[in-house]
């Protein structure tokens, strides 16, 4: 793998090759829409570079005109971006492979695909029979999957930990500030009201499992761990007391694209973790805030507890997020699963453009990340925290998705406080295999992180 000063040499050389195909009559020409640069991979093997036009590339030229008219330009291409990798991130000495399970299955029922792809990378033999467990979902709003989590998965991991002894098994969240609010001066709306319209409340019922809402605790149900390691925090965050109760933690997230990060998925959705005024500290000091939410992760008692994420779903949410956009149908169930968040999410991140590369909708005509994606951080924080919070506001610089693991610098965050570079990742293929050009595009990646197994 290469030192940082060669990753920024190869993303020099990617802009210059789009600038030219960019160019009247250049291949691959897009107007009215910013290219990003791109990290390449191991030369000959470019990491996005499609030789046949994609359905979304006919869709993007027959409406450029009204994108255009429609929401005019934004910032120049790629200005503004992160563009130097994590050092400290590439100065690690490499670890052992990582494993993740991953695939599409169109056949099997969520329980046996859950219990199928949590088996190729745990046995489980950190729960012990009566042991408790929280499964923290997504549930940012009361909009249905792939904007929450699938609630099929819910009721699968339920029983699947049932069925090897667990004990109490709590499953819980609390929405986003735009959807649910909880202050010291009380409660709008609830997460509970969310879950009852999305279908994850009935998922909850029907597995027998507790529900266990954070705003439901009220502002008093939240303990300031203590933070052991050099963090962006300028003030320990807030997190549920539920956390010092449980003996373990699983991470049931969706996969999506987000707004302002990017990305999401089981990093990502440990902002629903934070208490409102974290929340509001993570958005106002906006110069570390991929660092930030990477470190809610490897926050005590996250850290000691965390024994797995699995992300299982019929699809994917593409181009905004992480409320609405457009919706990926994977034609079947898919899924991934590790024992390891960055695992998890370094193939997560790596789907998001590709999936987006080969889908068409509406929704490419505009979206706000990377280009714009301080402008909207800027209202949210003025809308929600009101003109007092922006005194101490810091913008955030967004970076390009689908590089190396080290311009990511969220995922490279928590890599560097694991201490974690494995020298790739195995992805063990499960159901029916993968989409078609997934593993061809997986097995090219920046980096050449990640080794199929199993195909």
């Amino acid at each position: 793998m290469g030192t940082g000063r060669d990753l920024e040499l190869e993303l020099d050389g990617q802009v210059a090759a789009k600038q030219a195909r960019q160019q009247p009559g250049g291949r691959g020409s897009k107007r009215g829409r910013c290219d990003i640069p791109k990290v390449a991979s191991t030369p000959p093997h470019p990491v996005m570079t499609p030789i046949e036009p994609t359905r979304r590339d006919v869709l993007q030229r027959a409406l450029q005109t009204g994108a255009l008219a429609l929401v005019g330009s934004t910032a120049s291409c790629g200005a503004g971006l992160r563009r130097t990798p994590n050092q400290a991130y590439l100065e690690l000495p490499s670890t052992p492979p990582g494993a993740v399970a991953m695939g599409l299955d169109r056949n099997a029922t969520p329980a046996e695909i859950c219990r199928d792809a949590v088996a190729r990378i745990t046995d489980l033999a950190w729960l012990n029979k009566g042991d408790s467990v929280f499964i923290k979902i997504a549930c940012n709003s009361d909009n249905e999957h792939p904007a929450v989590t699938y609630p099929a998965a819910v009721e699968a991991m339920v029983a699947l930990l049932r069925e090897r002894g667990a004990g109490t098994i709590y499953v819980g969240d609390q929405a986003g500030v735009e959807h649910v609010r909880l202050t010291q001066g009380g409660r709008d709306s609830s997460t509970r009201a969310a879950m009852a319209n999305n279908g994850l409340l009935d998922a909850v019922t029907r597995a027998e499992a507790t529900l266990h809402c954070f705003d439901d605790q009220g502002w008093d149900g939240y303990v300031q761990p203590e933070i052991d390691f050099p963090s962006h925090w300028e003030r320990r965050p807030w997190l549920p007391k539920i956390l010092e109760q449980v003996d373990h933690i699983v991470v049931l997230p969706r996969l999506g694209s987000h707004a302002l990060s990017g990305y999401t998925c089981g990093i990502k959705i440990a902002v629903g973790w934070l208490r409102d005024d974290s929340r509001m500290l993570l958005h106002q000091r906006g110069a570390s805030f991929f660092e930030k939410i990477a470190e809610i992760n490897y926050l005590r008692p996250l850290r000691d507890k965390l024994r797995l994420t699995l992300t299982l779903g019929t699809h994917g949410l593409l181009n905004i997020g992480p409320d609405f956009g457009a919706e990926h149908d994977f034609g079947g169930h898919f899924v991934i699963a590790s024992n390891s968040l960055v695992d998890h999410d370094a193939v997560a991140a790596a789907l998001i453009p590709w999936l987006d590369r080969h889908d068409a909708s509406i929704f490419d005509l505009y979206s706000s990340y990377p280009a714009d994606v301080d402008f909207f951080n800027r209202g949210f924080v003025a809308d929600f925290w009101g003109e007092s919070a922006m005194a101490d506001y810091q913008p955030i610089q967004a970076y390009a998705l689908g590089h190396h693991i080290a311009l990511d610098p969220c995922l490279s965050r928590l890599a560097v406080l694991e201490g974690y570079r494995p020298s790739h990742t195995n992805v063990q293929v499960v159901g029916d295999g993968l989409p078609q050009g997934m593993g061809d595009y997986l097995d090219r990646y920046s980096g050449r992180p990640f080794r199929l197994v199993g195909t």
